[in-house]
Formats: structure tokens, sequence, C-alpha cells
């Protein structure tokens, strides 16, 4: 009997736009965030203005904030880490 492996995604979109992100958190917003699924483990990371709806509307593991997450890596390169934000949430 095979066992079905599980299948590590990483999506950066806005559900609004993109019909993977939108089946995979059953989460609608029309900014993008982060989706990362890694060994059966779902996780979001949201803008603060999102946060309290997607808690409570998608389906996900575990769901953070865009600004906790922010200011984890911010003490290692802030100049880099302002830069991929820019280009991940533009």
């Amino acid at each position: 009997m095979k066992t079905a492996k599980a299948k590590n995604r990483l999506i950066v979109a806005a559900s609004e736009e993109d019909p993977d992100m939108l089946y995979a958190t059953h989460f609608f917003a029309p900014d993008a965030f982060i989706f990362l699924q890694q060994n059966g483990k779902r996780t979001l990371v949201l803008s603060d203005l999102e946060i309290d709806r997607g808690r409570k509307q998608a389906k996900a593991d575990e769901i953070l904030a865009y600004s906790d997450f922010e200011k984890e890596v911010q003490g290692r390169n802030k100049k880099a880490f302002r830069k991929s934000a820019f280009l991940l949430f533009a």
C-alpha cells in the first residue's frame, strides 16, 4: 500500500486574483499574503488589517501577523527585508 506524501507548497498572492490561493486557504483577500504548507502544516502570514478576519475564516494550522514576522527579521538586515517585503506585497 502506498502512503500519500505531504505536499510542500509556497504561494504568495492575493486570493481575490489567484484561485489556487483561495482553494488552499479558504480565505478571500484583495491583498497578497503568504501561504506555506510544509510537512502537512499550513501557515499563513497576513497583514495586520486581515489578521483577525483570517483567524476566524482561514483554513490553516497557524496564522501569523506580518508585523510580528517583520520585527523578528528586521534585526538581521532591515534594508534587505524592507525591499523584499515591498516586492512581496506591492
